[in-house]
């Protein structure tokens, strides 16, 4: 594990700025676009996954939650609602020419959707004990290795409670050339934000569920590697969530059998960024380290949590999300915008503050929010703190790349970290912490707008630019991302 400093030189290197955009010079060869689905080539147990039943909780109630007293377990129907409605297709569109794009369920830049799940369970009702990857174009879970492999993720997680205690464990795995084939080198950075996007579902889903749901960012890259048969190159770690709770499982006294199965090419000719290898490589650790990493930091502590009027249920509200395209003209009033606010920043539950922590600080430019004046604000204690009155329309959208939508939002809104404290900390490792902490906070914005029937949208920035803008209260931050909420035509037509 290092000590932050590769991590820092790969933000700085990646940055977007006016003249960064300007000279990048990359071709985007549409013939070699990576594959969508990560497929084995071999024939292998599948399990299908059926329709879940709805759990009629309302999305407010379980965005930011904890879960109320469930079941202990899931079983193959919760299974299927935690994946299918987590991480599943949502939509298949067919374009003129042949294209077709498969939408999931939460966002991706670029709808390139570099993150793979595995599931790690114990003997579940309707499901054997085993590794199993799940394939979103099935739905089905695919078996990778039979008997109860989850000994191993104790093992590789130093013991941690919320893993040994978990009937079924979620891993989450980035491809990097998925994403590095439009976006290069800060296609690292997407990894994390799609992983984070997905993990908004899922935890609000485990609530909705009742099951107890657990982030686990401290474990040791190359035994969870082994575990899932993946190279740490082409196919990295990234996370692990913990589910449920049962009698705890001791860790696995041998390494797991090697795991060698064919996989399809993800296209004819695939690209190595070195310096998405050598960040992450320098956030790597070992066994023997896990434990005193964990303990290095419990993370600034969360705003109250606050519930909300819509009665919408969360998987109907899944099912209407996407990211805009536009927005219609008109103001999102202010109690909405709070509500999102308050749901996106509540605590997240990991294994470095298991009660949960957010180190994300929004900052945003409110365009038109009926009940406050137009300006730029920080949001604290749930509550809006007005830094600067002013038109800032067009700096907003200048902010977010030049895009359109930015300018457009009723509000724009930069999710902060103070990344130095961070790594300062926990080290290399500590970048995937703030970077997937920035994707939780955005699928939650997500989830809550469309429970109010607002649209939302992430979006790309100018890192220093943004921070510039928000002056001295965001001296020593650094944006992990951006994300514009305003009135959506298709949430209006559809009322």
């Amino acid at each position: 594990m290092g000590d932050g400093a590769a991590a820092r030189a790969y933000h700085e290197a990646t940055k977007h700025s006016w003249e960064s955009v300007r000279r990048r010079a990359w071709f985007l060869d549409r013939d070699d676009q990576p594959r969508p689905f990560k497929v084995y080539d071999v024939d292998l147990p599948r399990v299908e996954l059926p329709d879940p039943p709805p759990t009629g909780v309302p999305a407010v109630a379980a965005i930011g939650a904890r879960a109320t007293p469930g079941p202990a377990a899931p079983d193959l129907p919760a299974l299927a609602r935690l994946l299918r409605l987590g991480a599943g297709v949502r939509r298949t569109v067919r374009f003129p020419g042949g294209e077709e794009i498969h939408f999931r369920t939460y966002a991706s830049a670029g709808a390139l959707y570099p993150v793979e799940v595995y599931a790690a369970c114990g003997e579940l009702e309707g499901v054997d004990a085993g590794l199993y990857h799940f394939d979103p174009s099935g739905p089905a879970l695919v078996r990778l290795r039979g008997g109860d492999p989850r000994g191993h993720l104790v093992g590789a997680t130093a013991g941690e409670g919320a893993v040994a205690r978990a009937p079924l464990t979620l891993a989450f795995t980035g491809i990097p050339w998925r994403t590095a084939w439009k976006y290069t080198e800060r296609g690292y950075r997407h990894l994390f934000w799609d992983a984070g996007t997905m993990l908004a579902n899922v935890l609000a889903l485990a609530a909705a569920s009742g099951l107890p749901a657990r982030v686990v960012l401290g474990f040791d890259d190359g035994r969870v590697e082994a575990l899932l048969g993946i190279d740490g190159r082409r196919e990295l770690p990234l996370c692990l969530l913990a589910l449920g709770e049962g009698p705890p499982v001791p860790p696995a006294e041998a390494p797991p059998a090697p795991l060698d199965l064919p996989v399809r090419p993800l296209s004819r000719r695939e690209l190595v960024f070195e310096g998405i290898g050598a960040v992450h490589d320098a956030g790597r650790l070992r066994s023997l380290e896990v434990a005193g990493w964990r303990a290095r930091w419990a993370g600034p502590p969360a705003g109250p949590a606050w519930l909300d009027a819509p009665p919408d249920p969360l998987e109907e509200v899944i099912a209407r999300r996407g990211s805009a395209r536009r927005f219609a003209p008109g103001a999102v009033p202010a109690g909405v915008l709070r509500a999102v606010l308050r749901l996106a920043t509540a605590g997240i539950p990991t294994d470095l503050a298991p009660e949960g922590s957010m180190p994300i600080r929004p900052f945003l430019v409110a365009n038109d929010v009926e009940g406050i004046e137009p300006g730029a604000y920080a949001f604290d204690g749930g509550e809006l703190r007005l830094l600067r009155r002013g038109e800032f329309r067009a700096h907003a959208g200048f902010l977010c790349l030049e895009q359109p939508l930015g300018a457009e939002a009723a509000a724009t809104h930069f999710l902060l970290a103070d990344l130095d404290g961070i790594l300062a900390a926990l080290g290399d490792r500590g970048y995937r912490v703030a970077q997937l902490a920035g994707g939780i906070v955005a699928g939650r914005m997500y989830l809550a707008a469309y429970a109010h029937r607002v649209g939302a949208t992430a979006l790309t920035f100018y890192d220093d630019e943004v921070t510039r803008f928000f002056g001295q209260p965001a001296e020593g931050l650094a944006c992990m991302l951006a994300v514009a909420l305003g009135r959506s035509p298709r949430l209006e037509r559809t009322r």
